[in-house]
């Protein structure tokens, strides 16, 4: 039989350690901890999306964290499948952009795969198009 006595020993033994988690739970979180950033992508040139009327010779895209050049790319390809990026894409301005160029493009619908790696090793991937069309 449980008296009330020992129904008040297991109350006051799960209120305390509901507290101790408390404090824990608390604690874990005052404790600063280093922040992990990813390069998510802000803006390209030619636009995400977008239509231009002159074929580009480079294409830019640029992120919110500075980049690892060896371990970032850029992919451009044209509709059939067939990459038309002329080289190794290369860190822009403040080593928060990335740059490739491009070969002469006619009209039509280009596909950009591009993957960024930060500074602090965290990668992140996309995929976004552009139509060149006179």
């Amino acid at each position: 039989m449980v008296t009330s006595a020992s129904h008040e020993r297991v109350r006051s033994r799960g209120l305390g350690w509901c507290a101790g988690m408390t404090v824990l739970t608390l604690l874990a979180h005052a404790v600063p901890t280093p922040a992990f950033a990813h390069a998510h992508l802000v803006s390209a040139s030619p636009p995400v999306d977008g239509t231009v009327r002159t074929p580009p010779q480079e294409l830019t895209i640029a992120f919110t964290e500075k980049l690892e050049e060896a371990l970032s790319s850029i992919v451009v390809k044209d509709a059939a499948g067939r990459r038309v990026d002329a080289g190794t894409a290369h860190l822009a301005g403040d080593a928060k952009g990335l740059t490739v160029r491009l070969r002469d493009l006619p009209p039509g619908l280009y596909t950009v795969d591009w993957a960024a790696t930060s500074v602090d090793t965290h990668r992140t991937t996309g995929r976004f198009t552009f139509t060149v069309k006179p």
